[in-house]
């Protein structure tokens, strides 16, 4: 096969790979009131169940992020890939909150190493210069599955329980697709798994190098609030418009999906508006986190459906329109570049996924309880935060193109 088409053919195996956790993760926020109820939860124990594909990305991000470095992606989201399915089928036959909890951590290893691999994987098929259109897709794949778990979820499935066996089904389809398609790179015959002999002076290399890098760590934190946020929005939109203003659970589902279609919208406007700003994060980032402040206060105030759909809309834009870049900076951070990439990414996931697992289900639960009104005010607030580190993200490499 073409090097050129090979190349396509990896890059959407990727995308594909990111969509089974999402979707099964925000099929959850539909079936909310249905799944509180099977297991009497509260709202801080479905906030954990919604964040728990996320804890083992808390885990093994960083970790999983080395190993790739090592061994190379494409076993590495295999055997996270496997662990997912497991988890997948696994939650069709759970009867309690705990067994339910723990197939949702399974469901997670997945999306944990697709995250810390897509920025070394893409860069080793693609030119730099491509990067943040690609990560921009990439984002998109993540979001679409979202949005469509969100908006179909309570309209195409009788039930709960079929709704999760349809999003095994796909996890076991898109497994297979990762085994036959994906190579590491355009010249690998696949990983060894023989390690070389300074594997150990690598691997302390790899953590010198990213934990001194002040640009992973202003993206980490940067990434860990827009996910927060976000998170925080999506877990409780479809039971807060339910419960705040009467409207029917499937149309609160769509209303909400608009978030996440936002989300979508903004993975392929983010990387275009950053292009033109020529690349300057430090401009680029506070933007989008202002901008998303304003979305986040104001998008739930009104009981006109057509001014939910319209405000969510574009407060998910906004919310959605940095992803890419972060997602994109690992490969193009001065000193980092694909030798760390899984590293940085590593990092990078771990805030991220900290920020979706802490804030919404440790922070502002617990503080707001059931008042959907205070919890999505305090989440406004890590658009600030955001804002404020954003000014401190060093010049990418893609900035510096066509000057």
């Amino acid at each position: 096969m073409a090097k050129n088409a090979r190349r396509w053919i990896v890059f959407l195996v990727l995308c594909l790979a990111y969509m089974p956790g999402a979707y099964a993760q925000y099929q959850l926020s539909v079936f909310a009131p249905e799944l509180m109820s099977q297991f009497n939860l509260s709202t801080s124990q479905f906030s954990s169940i919604f964040t728990s594909p996320m804890i083992i990305a808390v885990l093994l991000s960083f970790v999983g992020g080395m190993i790739s470095d090592r061994f190379g992606p494409k076993k590495v989201v295999a055997i996270a890939f496997a662990i997912t399915c497991i988890g997948l089928i696994g939650r069709v036959f759970s009867i309690s909150y705990g067994t339910f909890f723990l197939c949702m951590v399974l469901v997670g290893a997945s999306q944990t190493a697709v995250n810390a691999n897509a920025s070394k994987l893409t860069g080793s098929w693609f030119q730099a210069a491509m990067i943040g259109i690609l990560m921009g897709a990439f984002t998109l794949s993540g979001q679409l599955a979202s949005t469509l778990a969100t908006a179909t979820s309570a309209a195409w499935f009788a039930s709960m329980q079929d709704a999760y066996v349809a999003a095994a089904v796909f996890g076991v389809i898109v497994l297979v697709l990762w085994l036959v398609f994906v190579k590491d790179s355009p010249e690998s015959k696949g990983p060894s798994l023989e390690p070389s002999a300074n594997d150990g002076v690598a691997m302390r290399d790899c953590l010198r190098v990213v934990l001194r890098n002040r640009g992973v760590w202003m993206i980490a934190v940067c990434i860990m609030m827009d996910l927060g946020c976000t998170v925080a929005l999506a877990s409780f939109l479809p039971t807060a418009l339910q419960q705040m203003y009467g409207i029917e659970l499937s149309t609160a589902g769509t209303i909400a999906a608009m978030l996440t279609m936002g989300n979508c919208i903004g993975a392929i406007a983010g990387p275009i508006a950053f292009k033109q700003m020529r690349g300057n994060a430090k401009r680029f980032v506070p933007a989008t986190a202002a901008l998303s402040f304003a979305g986040v206060l104001l998008c739930w105030r009104f009981a006109s459906i057509p001014v939910l759909y319209a405000l969510i809309l574009l407060t998910g834009t906004a919310l959605g329109a940095a992803m890419p870049i972060f997602f994109s900076a690992p490969i193009l951070l001065d000193g980092i570049g694909t030798k760390y990439a899984g590293s940085a990414t590593g990092v990078i996931a771990t805030l991220q996924m900290l920020g979706a697992i802490v804030i919404p289900t440790y922070i502002l639960a617990p503080i707001a309880g059931d008042n959907y009104g205070l919890m999505f005010t305090l989440a406004s607030v890590c658009m600030v935060v955001m804002f404020v580190f954003g000014l401190f993200i060093p010049e990418l490499k893609a900035g510096n193109e066509g000057r």
